[in-house]
């Protein structure tokens, strides 16, 4: 994370920058938002233009699902935010930037929660406490 005593203008040194790691409508608004506020926005999908890159000032195409795409394309724009904007995403890969020092939003634990639906079921209805549609899982093919 960089410190700084003035804002710069996205493309040049120094300035605020916002990786996103999933790149569809959603991730479109967030940079266009981001680009307004004066922040450099970079794009990076499974799919080369997907939404989101057609606004970015940069993109990448990578496999999601490969730690080391991920971590590779986070270090080399060194962002000052991370928003991982995908659920099909290597949480390893955030988990280690995290513990890095790269500033992940949402973090890799609730990224890694929203991936797996049972634990999220689990963790909403148990843990939360949130009322839900009446469920239970099956231990076998039978039932």
């Amino acid at each position: 994370m960089r410190s700084r005593d003035c804002v710069a203008s996205p493309l040049f040194e120094g300035s605020a920058k916002l990786l996103l790691l999933g790149s569809g409508e959603l991730g479109k608004e967030v940079a266009i938002e981001a680009q307004r506020l004066g922040v450099e926005a970079v794009a990076v999908d499974r799919d080369d233009w997907a939404p989101a890159m057609h606004v970015a000032h940069r993109r990448y195409v990578i496999d999601m699902m490969n730690p080391s795409a991920v971590k590779a394309v986070v270090r080399r724009e060194s962002p000052d935010v991370v928003v991982p904007e995908i659920e099909a995403i290597s949480t390893e890969a955030l988990e280690e930037l995290e513990s890095e020092g790269f500033l992940v939003i949402p973090n890799a634990r609730a990224v890694k929660t929203a991936m797996n639906r049972v634990e999220l079921r689990r963790f909403a209805s148990g843990a939360l406490g949130l009322p839900t549609t009446r469920f239970e899982f099956a231990e076998d093919e039978e039932g």
